[in-house]
């Protein structure tokens, strides 16, 4: 069954297509793009630094990002704005080397598009708190966003709420079965699996590798269209698709790079799209190594490959 099933049913029944007012033309896609041809070392170490959170979890338990199929799930604008961003981030998605899940399958990436996040997210919340993630797992973390109050009080025109697990080698998360239904019974474990479902990991970590690594689970995105006015909907679902396919700390300051996560910074030239420094990116996180011993070791190789694959 669709975890999302009853999530996606819930607000289905709350937020209205007439929820946004915006075209459906995509006017900003034919702006040229700042194109990189080069990248030096310490410019794409300087960049990597700004998009890398802080924090334990970054810098001893590795850089996630995922590792199963995306399956994209859109709730509020008209049918036609929803597949189109569907359809982008699928692509984006693509481009880095992940597959895009099928019609029907099983939600991992939830975006939500309202005129009225202060009033909708409440609610939400209060029916299906487990969709966010708790804290207190040393296995379950919410990588760079913000605390869960933050998510629900911020005033962002996109928020963000990533599910990150710590998986073995062998990609089963260790908190227990990879399955488990967040919404369903868990015969009183506290929404994690019973005992006789938790893997054996075993421990090869060396100094140059780690056992574990850390697996985008699921992530929820919030579009505040009160904020999103005049915008291309290709630049949104672009921004769109770089923060959900990558942990962005909430502080990184990009205004001296094009970029697409400027596309909120007022003080920043906007970006109608991914740049080459935005796909760089992407590109180096996902075919990086996923058991360095370090986030730090993984995204200085990162960098690396960033500088490799566009030789100046």
């Amino acid at each position: 069954m669709n975890r999302f099933l009853s999530v996606v049913a819930f607000l289905l029944a709350l937020v209205s297509p007439s929820a946004t007012a915006q075209s459906s033309a995509d006017e900003l896609l034919t702006n040229p793009a700042i194109v990189v041809t080069g990248v030096s070392p310490e410019r794409a170490e300087t960049f990597v630094k700004e998009i890398m959170p802080d924090g334990w979890a970054t810098a001893s338990r590795g850089v996630p990002r995922w590792n199963t199929e995306l399956c994209i799930s859109v709730i509020g604008p008209p049918t036609e704005q929803g597949q189109f961003i569907v359809d982008r981030i699928s692509q984006r998605a693509i481009d880095a080397g992940l597959q895009a899940g099928a019609p029907g399958c099983d939600t991992n990436l939830l975006i939500i598009v309202t005129n009225q996040p202060e009033t909708l997210l409440p609610m939400v919340a209060k029916e299906h708190r487990a969709l966010f993630g708790f804290t207190g797992d040393a296995n379950v973390d919410t990588g760079g966003s913000s605390s869960f109050t933050d998510f629900l009080t911020d005033n962002k025109p996109v928020r963000l709420r990533q599910v990150i697990q710590t998986v073995g080698a062998d990609g089963m998360p260790l908190d227990g079965d990879p399955e488990a239904d967040p919404f369903g019974d868990t015969q009183g474990y506290g929404g994690v699996a019973p005992p006789g479902n938790l893997p054996v990991v075993r421990a090869d970590s060396t100094r140059l590798r780690s056992a574990v690594s850390r697996q985008l689970s699921r992530v929820v995105a919030v579009v505040d269209t009160t904020q999103t006015a005049g915008i291309g909907l290709g630049a949104i679902s672009d921004y769109l698709a770089f923060v959900a396919l990558a942990d962005v700390s909430s502080e990184a300051d990009l205004s001296d790079f094009p970029s697409i996560l400027n596309l909120f910074d007022a003080d920043a030239q906007k970006q109608a799209r991914m740049t080459d420094w935005d796909i760089a990116f992407l590109d180096s996180l996902y075919s990086a190594r996923l058991n360095a011993a370090s986030g730090t070791a993984q995204y200085r190789e990162i960098a690396d490959r960033m500088v490799r694959d566009r030789k100046e």
